[in-house]
């Protein structure tokens, strides 16, 4: 096993223990509170906290969406013009720009289309969010698959075409097969941060489509102990479900590897 594998298995096990550790003591604060609050809240009182999570679920999965098919059709267009490395390249400037930053320039701009059209909709900033995050993950989903693409071979795509093969075809049996790993791994990121994030939704956010995020700093230094251990049991459902998740993916990644390493050996 090379440096760079034992490295990576390395960080995988640190980053795996870290995050198996935020769950225990999620439960170890639940098990606390359940001593000290009395009555337990109802499943009535789930419903307001759910209702946020479940619009942060709505955002984190079209954000998600979004940014990663923009991501793929902007490197595509890149690979398949042969301009990939000089286009890219002018895309690292997203990377010295943090999230509050971008979500400042979209409050201007929106800001100052309101003032324009002299009209506002609460929606809007539900729109607002899904921006902001899609023009800061976009390019982060384009450097995520430029060494894929760099190292796809470009004859394979011929040779689809060769015999009639569309376009989409070309896709699906040359350059889906080599980054849906990839773009599992994206979606696995990209869903993870949105679904929690605390500083664009709380920047541009309305009260009319209250956030998980903003949900969870209000919920947790709430002086009603009820109130936090509503966001511990909420939390503890999304950190197990993307710790399993994460899990399941490594797993099959791993296996897709192996299978790909032991085709190249017979070939």
């Amino acid at each position: 096993m090379s440096f760079v594998h034992k490295t990576g298995s390395i960080l995988i096990i640190i980053i795996g223990t870290v995050s198996l550790l935020a769950v225990a003591l999620l439960v170890v604060d639940m098990l606390r509170l359940v001593e000290l609050v009395h009555p337990l809240p109802t499943w009535q009182d789930f419903v307001e906290p759910m209702t946020r999570l479940l619009w942060s679920s709505i955002l984190a999965l079209v954000a998600t969406v979004i940014s990663i098919v923009s991501g793929i059709w902007i490197v595509r267009g890149f690979y398949l013009q042969k301009t990939l490395k000089a286009s890219v390249d002018r895309l690292s400037i997203a990377f010295y720009f943090p999230h509050f930053i971008v979500a400042l320039y979209v409050l201007a701009l929106a800001n100052s289309m309101y003032e324009w059209m002299n009209f506002y909709h609460p929606t809007f900033g539900f729109l607002e969010i899904l921006l902001a995050y899609w023009l800061k993950e976009v390019p982060f989903v384009v450097f995520y698959l430029t060494v894929t693409y760099t190292s796809l071979d470009l004859q394979s795509r011929q040779l689809i075409h060769l015999f009639g093969g569309t376009k989409w075809q070309q896709f699906v049996h040359v350059e889906w097969v080599a980054i849906r790993g990839q773009v599992l791994e994206l979606f696995l990121i990209l869903f993870a941060f949105i679904i929690t994030a605390y500083e664009v939704p709380a920047l541009i956010g309305s009260s009319v489509y209250p956030l998980f995020g903003p949900t969870i700093f209000e919920y947790y230094y709430s002086i009603d102990l009820a109130q936090r251990f509503m966001i511990d049991v909420l939390l503890f459902g999304v950190a197990l479900t993307l710790v399993v998740s994460t899990i399941a993916l490594l797993a099959w990644t791993s296996r897709t590897r192996q299978a790909y390493g032991k085709g190249r050996q017979t070939l």
